[in-house]
């Protein structure tokens, strides 16, 4: 009797401390599952032409302060006779530099809901082979809030399509493409082209214990490379843990989900290439 009042006890308690720990356990076997992260490779090693209908300046830029004095490259294009590669390697990365959208770990608005902006500034940068710091990232955000608030009446979260808008009519990507159903090797076939993929998700769903219970309905990051089980992202959700973050493919494929008026769930499966 005493032996199986003690084993019941024993179960009890490793019940309680796996409830207990449950968001250690899970960290832990996410580290098991994260694979080594390939070399990364910088965008100058990517022969992209120039777009001659790209603007080099932007009237819109008018009023953001960071951006006045600098001219607006022209965004890279991929060239007409650069055929599709006829395999995929095993893994793959870009050399896309992370920033969070809550810079001094700043969680309040505008920056709770910043991840559009900072998956946006996250390939920006690349392209600019540029890198933050945190005052920049938190200029870079404001600015491109109160774009929003002065053009578009507001601060809101954004459709992948909208998304693009933003980045057209901010720095002049003209010719980015809005990809809906994507695969697998389609995301894949872009990146090894030299181009990061932004991707709307249905934040719940993301495999992400760094998450605040319950996790965000709506976010958006940067996949910018892969290994042999897992996409690399630039997760910008996490303060400094989501530069080279792994999410398994099959999860975050099933993440994918565009706004949808706020139902997320049903939202479309769609990718953004900034060109």
């Amino acid at each position: 009797m005493k032996k199986r009042i003690i084993i019941i006890l024993a179960i009890i308690l490793t019940g309680f401390f796996i409830i207990y720990k449950w968001n250690t356990l899970k960290v832990w076997f996410l580290n098991l599952r994260h694979e080594p992260v390939p070399a990364a490779i910088s965008v100058t090693n990517f022969n992209f032409n120039t777009n001659p209908n790209q603007p080099t300046t932007n009237q819109n830029l008018s009023t953001n302060k960071l951006n006045q004095n600098s001219q607006i490259q022209p965004s890279p294009i991929l060239p007409e006779n650069q055929d599709e590669p006829e395999e995929i390697p095993t893994s793959f990365n870009l050399a896309v530099p992370f920033t969070t959208q809550a810079p001094y770990f700043d969680w309040d608005m505008p920056y709770q809901e910043g991840c559009e902006e900072a998956s946006l500034l996250t390939v920006h940068y690349y392209y600019q082979e540029k890198t933050f710091t945190e005052a920049v990232t938190k200029q870079e955000i404001l600015d491109l809030v109160a774009w929003q608030e002065k053009n578009w009446g507001g601060h809101f979260d954004l459709t992948t399509e909208e998304t693009a808008q933003l980045a057209k009519d901010y720095w002049g990507y003209e010719d980015s493409e809005v990809i809906y159903n994507p695969t697998i090797d389609e995301i894949k076939s872009f990146i090894l082209n030299g181009y990061p993929v932004i991707v709307p998700a249905a934040g719940r769903l993301l495999d992400n214990p760094y998450f605040t219970p319950p996790g965000p309905i709506y976010h958006m990051l940067v996949i910018k490379g892969w290994t042999e089980n897992n996409f690399i992202t630039n997760d910008p959700g996490l303060y400094t843990k989501g530069e080279d973050f792994q999410y398994s493919y099959e999860n975050l494929m099933d993440s994918i989900h565009d706004w949808n008026d706020g139902d997320v769930y049903t939202g479309r499966k769609v990718m953004l290439i900034l060109k």
